[in-house]
């Protein structure tokens, strides 16, 4: 069950008990002749509201155990510059780890990402410091490329990256055209891909049942044997099915997926 899920659950299961105990108060009084006390009533609602804004003690254990990972990556890449946002709908910490350990490891001459942010700066740094070729990186919305440039301008990267401003289109996948992804005449691959980080589309991407299914069929040709692709947000129902999706259609790619991680991850590499 997602934290999420979980958290609506306690809040609802408490915001039964605040009625509960509102309409045995009312019952007590009725059947005692006692006045009502409004303001009674109106505490236990204000506890369950302010309950429902508080962060459970997981969220708070996870929070803490991603700055924990945050903190290092910071100083091991000699960040001193203040970086956009992470978590939410960006990338979290341990994901970001995740990227630069596999560079650092691999030493990819060529990284193409989905979704631009702060895990394209993470990457640029760690190219810097550890070498590499470059990263190039998709957005389909114009305002968040640009903010993206205007970031690696800022931390001086732009000789490690590019970020490319590609908007969706619909592709004729299987014969099913419920598919939407980058358009790709917007860039131009000329060398093979030894890394993919995938974090983009978004789920909510319109007319798209699997979002980021399409960016293995779309690039197969592009991706050589040994090379590397980080799925992130693995943890969520749809990229599972979009994992399924790509394991009965190429035997020869290899699966690992880390869940002991904010937001699951999924590690696949191709074998042949």
């Amino acid at each position: 069950m997602g934290k999420k899920m979980k958290k609506n659950k306690a809040v609802k299961k408490s915001s039964i008990i605040s009625c509960i105990i509102c309409i045995l108060y009312l019952i007590i009084c009725s059947s005692l002749t006692i006045k009502y006390n409004f303001e009674f009533i109106f505490i236990i609602f204000l506890i369950n509201y302010l309950y429902s804004k508080l962060y459970s003690f997981d969220e708070i254990m996870i929070s803490y155990q991603q700055i924990e990972v945050l903190i290092p990556l910071l100083s091991d890449l000699n960040i001193t510059k203040k970086l956009p946002n992470t978590r939410g709908y960006a990338a979290s910490p341990d994901y970001l780890y995740k990227i630069t350990d596999t560079i650092k490891k691999n030493n990819p001459n060529l990284i193409l990402e989905a979704g631009s942010g702060v895990s394209t700066l993470i990457a640029a740094y760690t190219i810097k410091k550890y070498g590499g070729g470059k990263i190039i990186s998709l957005d389909h919305d114009e305002m968040y490329a640009k903010k993206t440039k205007q970031e690696l301008k800022k931390h001086n990267l732009e000789k490690y990256a590019d970020v490319i401003y590609a908007p969706l289109k619909e592709y004729n996948l299987d014969n099913n055209k419920n598919f939407k992804w980058y358009d790709t005449d917007k860039f131009n691959i000329n060398k093979k891909i030894d890394l993919f980080v995938i974090d983009g589309p978004p789920i909510n991407t319109k007319n798209s049942k699997f979002p980021r299914y399409p960016a293995l069929p779309l690039m197969l040709d592009n991706i050589q044997s040994g090379s590397t692709i980080i799925l992130d947000d693995a943890r969520r129902k749809n990229e599972q099915e979009t994992i399924k999706l790509w394991k009965k259609e190429y035997s020869f790619f290899e699966f690992d997926y880390i869940d002991d991680n904010d937001k699951g991850i999924a590690i696949i590499k191709r074998i042949k």
